[in-house]
């Protein structure tokens, strides 16, 4: 039988493989006991305001989303400040919800799009489906952004530059410093979209204040999660903001009921609890400087994470090898062989007793090799 006709943009297309679960791992090895430290979860739960939240809207199942979008919109702009307001945020189903609406906006007939080689994969793959062309830029020595090299990728058919702050998957931020002097070369015709996904793991006051690009109206859209600080992965919530300008434009692709009324009570409920996420921060940041701690002791190298995860390299033995090995001691960590770092793999901060798990069942591995 003849295949119908595919889009060529997408037959080569790599796809984009989450970690394994908990369940698969237990099935796989036969454990009872297993430690995902893969997806870069939450390590204390979900928000006990944003439980509470979709448990009050469990009732409306039945019907189609209503108001609370506009709700959440509007409590976002209060959040936010710079006297931003509810049209310049749109809500998506997650944060790649939202990135595949920027790329579906802007790469509609060819163009480029500029962005890091060691990033989130998710962005060349959307331009690619779009019919887009990915330019990859290497790294600097140090993987940070090359951001001048970036600059010199910019053409006149270039539409978005991609910065991931902190990065995914080294944890890197970029610094105002760095933003203002980028900002100042991009061309008018370009988006640069600041993804900020891990932005509340940030304690470097060096970081840049994205935000005030939008209030001076310039062509800067940054994309932010509900999945991270506020525990609420499984709903599947994120935002972009933006001057009213882009964001009514992107708006068009928006898809109709996109997100349901549970998840986004959930993340209203979210933006009230600033103990919890204070708290959140604290069990990262904490676990954060513990673990990297330890592993300088076993002589490993690990990036200068600002998010809630650490990517480890100058291993004694192949990633794959090492990553593998944990995996059948119950403790799920990830390549980021798909990220740009083959010789890599990530990390998420854990609870206490995770990330004492995954210490000793490094060690043991590493001792083995």
């Amino acid at each position: 039988m003849r295949n119908p006709r595919f889009n060529p943009n997408l037959i080569d297309l790599p796809f984009y493989v989450p970690g394994k679960s908990v369940e698969d791992v237990k099935r796989e090895f036969g454990l009872e006991k297993v430690v995902k430290l893969a997806s870069n979860e939450s390590p204390i739960g979900p928000s006990p305001k944003a439980i509470a939240a979709a448990q009050a809207m469990l009732n409306q199942a039945h019907l189609y989303p209503g108001n609370t979008e506009r709700e959440l919109r509007r409590k976002l702009a209060d959040h936010t400040g710079y006297g931003l307001n509810e049209n310049n945020f749109i809500v998506g189903n997650g944060g790649t919800d939202i990135l595949h609406m920027i790329a579906q906006a802007f790469i509609f007939d060819g163009g480029n799009a500029v962005m890091s080689r060691v990033t989130f994969p998710m962005y060349h793959i959307f331009v690619k489906a779009f019919g887009g062309e990915p330019r990859r830029v290497e790294p600097l020595p140090d993987c940070r952004h090359d951001l001048d090299g970036m600059l010199q990728q910019i053409d006149a058919d270039t539409r978005l530059v991609f910065l991931c702050t902190p990065n995914n998957p080294t944890g890197h931020i970029i610094t105002q410093a760095e933003a203002d002097a980028f900002m100042a070369r991009v061309p008018d015709h370009v988006v640069v979209l600041f993804d900020e996904a891990y932005y509340d793991f940030v304690d470097d006051p060096a970081y840049a204040d994205s935000l005030a690009y939008i209030k001076e109206e310039c062509n800067v859209l940054i994309v932010r999660s509900f999945s991270k600080t506020a525990g609420l992965a499984n709903m599947r919530v994120g935002f972009m903001v933006g001057p009213e300008r882009l964001t009514n434009y992107v708006r068009h692709v928006q898809r109709p009921f996109h997100t349901g009324e549970i998840a986004l009570a959930a993340a209203l409920g979210s933006l009230d609890d600033d103990a919890f996420r204070r708290q959140h921060q604290q069990v990262v940041w904490e676990g954060r400087r513990y673990l990297c701690a330890k592993l300088r002791e076993l002589g490993l190298k690990c990036f200068p994470s600002q998010s809630n995860f650490i990517s480890i390299t100058n291993l004694p033995r192949p990633v794959d090898e090492i990553v593998a090995a944990l995996l059948q001691r119950g403790i799920i960590v990830r390549s980021m062989a798909a990220f740009g770092l083959p010789d890599a793999f990530r990390v998420t901060i854990g609870s206490s007793e995770a990330n004492e798990l995954f210490l000793q069942a490094l060690k043991d591995v590493l001792v083995i090799g």
